[in-house]
């Protein structure tokens, strides 16, 4: 006999077309407070979604809170999912999707008492591939899900990750209101039942904000009085699992990511609106995580570890991750919080560095003047710029650097003088070598060095040639070719002007083609307008700089290959480009800026590789799918949801290789991609003007800070490369960009202990494949958490390194019931800190084994 697992709910939106107050008043006077009301009923069951609602009643209404509590002891209210925001797992960072999970549990565990099982995956935008892994090691058995299911049936499945993780998994296949509407339970179960792999059927009944309805268990009575072949229960989520789990094991495997439009709306478009945010949250990401690392080292060394400054800050970034935040999908004034999330990480994570550089400086062998830190895993090479200021006639001229056993050639950007010509401020720019997850010190040399032997910056004309690549540059439009060992590579930089009709949700657009290029095509009425051209030279960069604007309207606009334009009209939209190549760093760095004035319109910057190749490589949480390109091109079968777009978000890289060479595209808070006819595709910006056109996806909402009318700045580089991106360690540059190196002015300090050398390590991960995700105090304040992952898809042998021996452990007297020994070592965890297997070294390094794109935790006592 079939089985209906009818589970009551109510989704919880933090924000999106109402305000956060809003949906507090929404869920818990009219939601929860009758949900408990409905209790009376010892049949009745609820299911709660997110802990952030939680915390918010236990502060708001601990009466309410209390009853909850009860509920939850009596299994009547069930906690599934339980994160601490609904987060999307798209967008956001893999160590932001843990820290996500990691608030939520321990929030459930500590204030009510009860494990989550079940990962409730109601309304996130699609999951990444390696969801499966990091749900299994955050402790839940079970995964239900709505948006992005590649196949139509059977709606029960193992879904494997990347690394060979399993979990057991449903798709709701009419979505979480399958059984809202309680005079259709019929249909829906007609709907269902020849879909679900096994005679369990799971059907959530409620939706987004909408009241539990007291007549449901009539419903559930009369419904089974009809019915002699099949039987319906009011019901927990985990109730259907556990059933399923008896029958699982014949179920089919599914693999990679779970982001098709064809079943069900993923919105892939969303990955391009309100790109503030999307550029604002990647920034914070990698900030509070280079932040955490430093006060983690500071703590082992004695610095007070700031425990709640750092919760407020990690929950600050978790709302920027939630669904409706990350995409951009809601009304204006839901943003107006994550502005001011943003405003105060700045400043917040400023502060609390602060007492680690003090600790650094006051403890370093000799002087210097600068010091550079690199939160990375492996030594990195990388340039910095440095802001010094100087006391009246002490710097009056400065020839270099010395720092890690060499001199260290210098550009001076900008400086200031006091009337005796001596610096007041500087900036410097310069090449710093850092060994890994450590810091290197500089002294500034007053004398000019001698210029390094070997392959320098070369410059003929427009063309620029270092030891990698050698660039050319067109004056009149700025487009670029790139060209490897001779030969050409690519050709663009190019900004493409397309009509926008679409919403948050989706771009369309009612012209056949593009409404302007850089490189004259589209509508022939308008075109770009090249303003100003210089190639800046100096001994370490050369700087390409250059100004356009983009006119509506010139005249004439016909027989233009015979005719100049002498008018030019309507420009809404000014554009800035820096282009910067290194003398010895095997890479492009990129800058736009945009002052954007121009409705309704796509921005995307492509770029046209000689690659020829089916598939691209692209970067997700802790690890890299690869997807067919010319996506775009594929007309559907006319049955599906969404018609393919060929957008998808990337993480920090994007790779477009052959087998001999390839470009890998890093952008800095740029995820919304496409490739297709060999172009690498990015998206600047969609402007909008209504938060839903078509009525379904959401209400008719005017948005009018969503159409972008802003100044806007993008930062993203090139690197060419010899092999896949795997030979050429694309994962690596994509962190240098995004995380890069900090580098800071130092003091002479009167309590200096010389402890540090010049250049120092507190961390090492090798190879190069094993990558360094989070180093943090361990939740219970017993020792420090490292969290690894392989991030290159191979087997691997690597190898871990502290900077100082790992405890043995001690033991010490206790009271009358003997002695109690202090833990010690390393330990295997879990993503919760929940100890696994005790690895037991006291050395100053371990060995692991990774599985390909495995993540693993250790905790160490030092």
């Amino acid at each position: 006999m079939k089985t209906i697992y009818l589970v009551p709910h109510s989704h919880y939106d933090a924000v999106w077309a109402f305000t956060k107050e809003d949906y507090f008043f929404i869920n818990i006077e009219k939601i929860l407070k009758p949900a408990i009301d409905m209790m009376a009923d010892p049949g009745y069951r609820f299911l709660i979604e997110q802990t952030a609602l939680l915390e918010e009643i236990e502060h708001r209404n601990p009466s309410l809170f209390a009853d909850i509590s009860q509920y939850v002891a009596t299994g009547q209210i069930e906690i599934a999912g339980g994160e601490y925001l609904m987060s999307d797992t798209m967008l956001p960072g893999g160590e932001t999707l843990v820290r996500q999970i990691l608030f939520g549990k321990n929030y459930v565990r500590e204030k009510l008492g009860v494990a989550t099982p079940v990962m409730w995956g109601a309304d996130a935008f699609g999951f990444n591939a390696q969801m499966p892994q990091i749900y299994l090691k955050a402790g839940f058995r079970y995964f239900a899900f709505r948006r992005g299911a590649d196949r139509p049936a059977p709606t029960e499945f193992w879904w494997q990750g990347l690394d060979g993780s399993r979990i057991l998994t449903h798709w709701m296949p009419l979505g979480y209101r399958a059984g809202l509407f309680l005079d259709e339970l019929d249909d829906s179960y007609q709907k269902l039942a020849p879909v679900a792999a096994t005679e369990h059927i799971l059907m959530p009944s409620g939706s987004g904000s909408i009241p539990p309805q007291p007549e449901t268990a009539a419903a559930v009575r009369r419904w089974n009085r009809r019915h002699k072949d099949a039987r319906m229960v009011v019901s927990r989520a985990r109730d259907f699992f556990q059933a399923l789990e008896k029958s699982a094991d014949g179920l089919e495997i599914r693999t990679g990511e779970q982001y098709s439009g064809h079943y069900s709306r993923v919105f892939p478009h969303c990955t391009s609106s309100r790109m503030w945010l999307k550029q604002q949250q990647r920034h914070y990401e990698h900030r509070i995580l280079a932040s955490e690392k430093w006060v983690t080292m500071g703590w082992l060394l004695g610095v007070p570890y700031p425990v709640d400054a750092f919760r407020d800050s990690w929950k600050k970034v978790l709302w920027g991750a939630f669904h409706d935040v990350a995409p951009g999908t809601g009304m204006d004034e839901g943003y107006e919080e994550a502005h001011h999330n943003y405003d105060y990480l700045n400043s917040h994570l400023t502060q609390v560095l602060s007492s680690f550089l003090e600790l650094v400086q006051d403890n370093l062998a000799a002087p210097a003047d600068i010091i550079v830190f690199n939160p990375l895993s492996w030594p990195v090479r990388n340039w910095v710029e440095v802001e010094l200021g100087f006391d009246r006639g002490v710097i009056r001229r400065i020839g270099g650097l010395f720092g890690g056993g060499s001199d260290v050639e210098v550009e001076i950007l900008e400086a200031t003088r006091y009337s005796d010509d001596s610096y007041h401020t500087v900036r410097l720019g310069f090449v710093a070598a850092v060994p890994a997850f450590g810091f290197c010190t500089y002294r500034i040399v007053k004398n000019g060095l001698k210029p390094p032997s070997g392959s320098r910056l070369r410059n003929r004309g427009n063309s620029i040639q270092n030891q990698f690549f050698r660039l050319e540059i067109d004056p009149g439009n700025g487009l670029l070719d790139l060209y490897m060992d001779g030969k050409h590579l690519c050709f663009g930089n190019e900004l493409v002007v397309e009509e926008e009709t679409g919403d948050l949700y989706y771009h369309r657009q009612n012209m056949a083609g593009d409404i302007r290029t850089e490189s004259e095509a589209g509508v022939t009425f308008g075109r770009f307008r090249m303003k100003h051209f210089e190639i800046e030279k100096t001994p370490l960069r050369r700087v390409v700089r250059m100004e356009s604007d983009y006119y509506s309207l010139i005249w004439p606009y016909r027989l233009q290959d015979k005719l100049r334009p002498v008018l030019w009209r309507h420009s809404y939209l000014s554009v800035s480009k820096t282009i910067v190549v290194y003398h010895d760093i095997p890479r492009i760095d990129c800058v736009i800026r945009i002052d954007n004035r121009h409705p309704q319109m796509q921005l995307r910057l492509k770029f046209a590789t000689d690659i020829k190749s089916p598939q691209y490589t692209s970067e997700i949480q802790f690890g890299a799918v690869s997807r067919p390109v010319n996506q775009s091109k594929d007309t559907g079968t006319g049955d599906e949801v969404e018609k393919p777009s060929g957008i998808f978000p990337a993480q920090n890289w994007v790779d477009y290789s052959d087998d001999e060479r390839g470009l890998t595209l890093v952008n800095k808070g740029l995820p919304s991609h496409e490739v297709c006819d060999g172009a690498i595709y990015t998206t600047l910006l969609r402007s909008i003007l209504m938060l839903s056109s078509d009525g379904i996806t959401g209400p008719a909402v005017p948005t009018p800070d969503a159409q972008e009318f802003k100044k806007y700045t993008y930062e993203y580089s090139l690197f060419p490369h010899h092999g896949d991106w795997k030979t050429a360690r694309s994962y690596q540059v994509g962190h240098e960009v995004n995380t890069g190196l900090s580098a800071f002015q130092l003091h002479l300090s009167p309590r200096r202990r010389k402890v540090f050398p010049e250049a120092f390590s507190f961390i090492e991960a090798s190879p190069g494949n094993i990558i360094l995700s989070a180093c943090k105090r361990a939740e219970d304040g017993s020792g420090i958490i490292l969290r690894l992952y392989e991030a290159g898809g191979e087997e691997t042998a690597a190898v871990v390194r502290f900077f100082s021996p790992v405890s043995a452990g001690t033991v010490t007297p206790a009271d009358d019931n003997g002695l109690i020994r202090h833990p010690s070592g390393v330990k295997l965890v879990n993503l919760l800190e929940e100890e696994i297997e005790d690895l037991g070294h006291d050395a100053g390094s371990i060995n692991l084994e990774f599985k390909p794109f495995e993540i693993v935790s250790l905790k160490i006592i030092f």
